[in-house]
């Protein structure tokens, strides 16, 4: 069911001569290091001379690769060429490298819900894990099944995080309120609190036109207990194993997609100046700068404050699970990046990507990576250490998510037009959030649209 971009000759020598030379030009550029690199891999390293190509996206985990690369290097004991792209080139890229002969890349990073739409062109890793003997088990479940399709293992979690709710305990605490678990406590408290004190807001969100609010909306939708698509329900939540045609039916216009709406406009009366033009960095800065009382937060991107002196949101932040509807489960949307093997990789080559690739995602390198500003561990050990929850207080707490089964991916499903159904909610969204249109004729043409895009994609 799934289909593959295409680009044409043109386009396709124009974007692999750019990314040569961006390759090129990173991997001369790259900052050296901060850290002392701890001996784990002995004096040869895991390279041993010989050099490892690695296709990435600018998130936290892979910047802190580009900060300690030079240390990097050395415990590795070869070179890394690190070449960071955004989102949609990333996307591209992976696309354009999968119809090269050989591929360009050892290792490439793939967003939780992109498994679906990459499964024909990465290489399954069941084999390499049972020969290595590789630790799947301290791996958050969500994280490590997140990368798997058909049963099979396609990934192996190096940053998926949750998307959580972040809010000020002391100002909690000073105005009589506890925690939120409902949106009905998330605009109480948002109301109680905004403008409490000079340029206070209640809270920050993604309102931003475009992937901001489009992923926004269908994680929100989620605590309104819907997945964007007519998935198949399984225990508390939906599945996402095994995505038929019938399954593709936009569940845009219904009960849960309208509460969304008239949720995400409520937010409106108590949300900071520029609402409508912030996105995922811009809410965390704002309330690490003690502009707002709540944000919902990448829990990753909260290195941004936790482990910035000088950020009057330090140390005084609370944690929880997407605030949920009514009659909905407490439930956050998994997200993040694992790391995958092409299938057109040359054969000699699969050991050495795999051997990096353990290295990458060990205890080890979880832990360093939080040192540096990268506040995620999917590793139930890393999670649990001192020095990790001294540096970064989310991670057991999302590890106390992930123990209780509070973490979910079916909100943004592995399926080729997921981008699309983001854009679209994203800019009808927007227009409702400005005023331009009612909750209900926002759901209406949102739903419409994307059925247009099921039909013309010949689901139906």
């Amino acid at each position: 069911m799934y289909k593959q971009i295409r680009f044409n000759r043109g386009q396709n020598r124009l974007l692999q001569q750019v990314t040569h030379a961006r390759r090129l030009l990173v991997a001369g550029l790259l900052a050296s290091a901060v850290f002392a690199a701890p001996a784990a891999m002995g004096a040869a390293g895991v390279l041993d001379g010989q050099t490892i190509r690695i296709l990435a996206i600018g998130d936290p985990v892979f910047q802190v690769m580009q900060k300690i690369h030079e240390d990097m290097e050395k415990m590795a004991g070869g070179k890394i060429e690190l070449e960071v792209r955004p989102f949609d080139v990333l996307h591209q890229q992976v696309l354009l490298n999968a119809q090269n002969t050989t591929s360009s890349y050892d290792i490439v990073a793939i967003d939780l819900p992109q498994f679906g739409e990459y499964k024909s062109f990465l290489l399954d890793l069941d084999p390499l894990i049972k020969e290595s003997g590789f630790d799947a088990a301290d791996f958050h479940e969500a994280a490590w099944t997140g990368a798997q399709v058909g049963g099979k293992q396609l990934g192996i979690p190096i940053q998926p995080h949750p998307e959580i709710l972040a809010y000020r305990k002391d100002l909690f605490a000073e105005a009589g309120l506890q925690p939120p678990e409902t949106t009905e406590d998330v605009l109480a408290a948002a109301k109680k609190l905004h403008n409490s004190k000079p340029g206070l807001a209640g809270i920050a969100w993604n309102g931003a036109r475009g992937t901001p609010l489009g992923q926004t909306f269908i994680q929100v939708m989620g605590s309104f207990g819907q997945a964007p698509i007519d998935l198949r329900r399984k225990d508390h939540g939906f599945s996402i194993d095994d995505i038929q045609p019938q399954n593709m039916k936009p569940m845009i216009d219904t009960p849960a997609g309208l509460a969304t709406a008239k949720y995400l406009k409520a937010l409106m009366d108590y949300s900071p100046p520029g609402i409508l033009n912030m996105a995922w960095d811009e809410r965390v800065r704002v309330f690490a700068q003690g502009g707002a009382a709540m944000t919902y937060i990448w829990s990753g991107r909260s290195a941004i404050y936790e482990l910035d002196p000088q950020a009057p949101a330090r140390g005084k932040v609370g944690y929880v699970v997407h605030p949920h509807g009514p009659g909905a489960s407490a439930v956050s949307p998994l997200g993040g990046w694992s790391l995958g093997i092409p299938t057109n990789l040359e054969k000699n080559r699969v050991p050495l990507a795999w051997k990096v690739i353990t290295w990458l995602t060990s205890p080890e390198m979880m832990k360093e990576y939080t040192k540096h500003g990268d506040c995620v561990s999917p590793r139930h050990s890393v999670s649990q250490d001192p020095e990790v929850i001294a540096d970064c207080p989310v991670v057991p707490v999302v590890d106390a998510m992930a123990s209780k089964g509070e973490l979910a991916d079916w909100q943004r499903p592995p399926v080729p037009e997921l981008q699309q159904i983001v854009d679209v909610l994203g800019s009808v969204m927007h227009e409702m959030l400005a005023g331009k249109r009612t909750p209900e004729d926002a759901v209406k043409e949102s739903q419409q649209e994307i059925e247009r895009i099921m039909r013309k994609a010949g689901y139906y």
